[in-house]
């Protein structure tokens, strides 16, 4: 039987800034690819464009080291293959689907449960690693100023939910996804975050530092951009704040 790459190490810490941070400055020391680390308490916890990520103890906040054989362009399908596999395992452990929120965010009841965080170095057309951070409001209190758009999946649930399960779960369906991935089986994934995204055909806007941008999502291509009808012809989206319309 096949031993999982993604979670063949861990290192377990009780309090970090971010593990994503930690994950940068083991590197130097030829980090195993698949090595995880996980932090009970988070105090510099961050999400996309360094937005801070409340990272209390209770929830599961972790990292994946990671060295794919891709282009730059496609690391977006990196944060797709992990955020497929987050959903799958919280809908194994709590029965619960989520619905990803392109492109990094997975929601319950309308309201973001978990984030993502995928960090790339590059060097000219080559990726020379992805650390993907994980971040799950799992049995943690939510904080007050939060409480409108976030939420637990222990007030989901109305229950205490077992980390290591939830842990031991999104790090086997990562591994089955991430060689799907790296195997040239993109569409599996593909499908799967279509099962969860439930975005085809919905009208979204789109906002940025610079733009906003409204249309109807046609698809999403091989480097994980949204297609949008905007009524003028396609565009691609690459970036951005989406909600819908």
């Amino acid at each position: 039987m096949k031993e999982n790459m993604i979670g063949s190490k861990i290192i377990h810490l009780e309090k970090a800034p971010s593990t994503n941070l930690y994950a940068k400055q083991i590197l130097k020391d030829k980090t195993p690819e698949g090595t995880v680390i996980v932090a009970d308490i988070q105090t510099k916890g961050r999400g996309r464009k360094n937005r801070s990520w409340s990272s209390p103890k209770g929830g599961l906040w972790f990292s994946v080291v990671l060295y794919p054989n891709i282009s730059p362009d496609q690391g977006m399908l990196i944060t797709m293959a992990a955020s497929v596999s987050a959903a799958q395992a919280i809908e194994d452990v709590t029965k619960i689907k989520p619905v990803i929120k392109w492109p990094n965010d997975l929601l319950v009841n309308g309201k973001k449960v978990c984030g993502i965080l995928t960090e790339l170095e590059t060097k000219l057309d080559q990726i020379i690693y992805a650390i993907v951070g994980v971040g799950i409001n799992v049995n943690n209190q939510i904080d007050v100023k939060l409480k409108d758009i976030a939420i637990s999946l222990n007030q989901a649930t109305n229950s205490q939910i077992s980390k290591v399960k939830l842990l031991q779960s999104i790090l086997k369906c990562f591994d089955k996804n991430y060689s799907y991935f790296t195997s040239g089986n993109f569409a599996i994934i593909r499908d799967a975050w279509f099962s969860y995204a439930n975005i085809l055909g919905k009208k979204i806007k789109v906002q940025d530092e610079e733009t906003v941008i409204e249309g109807i999502v046609r698809d999403v291509d091989d480097n994980g951009y949204l297609i949008l009808d905007t009524g003028d012809g396609s565009t691609k989206i690459v970036t951005g704040d989406i909600s819908f319309l």
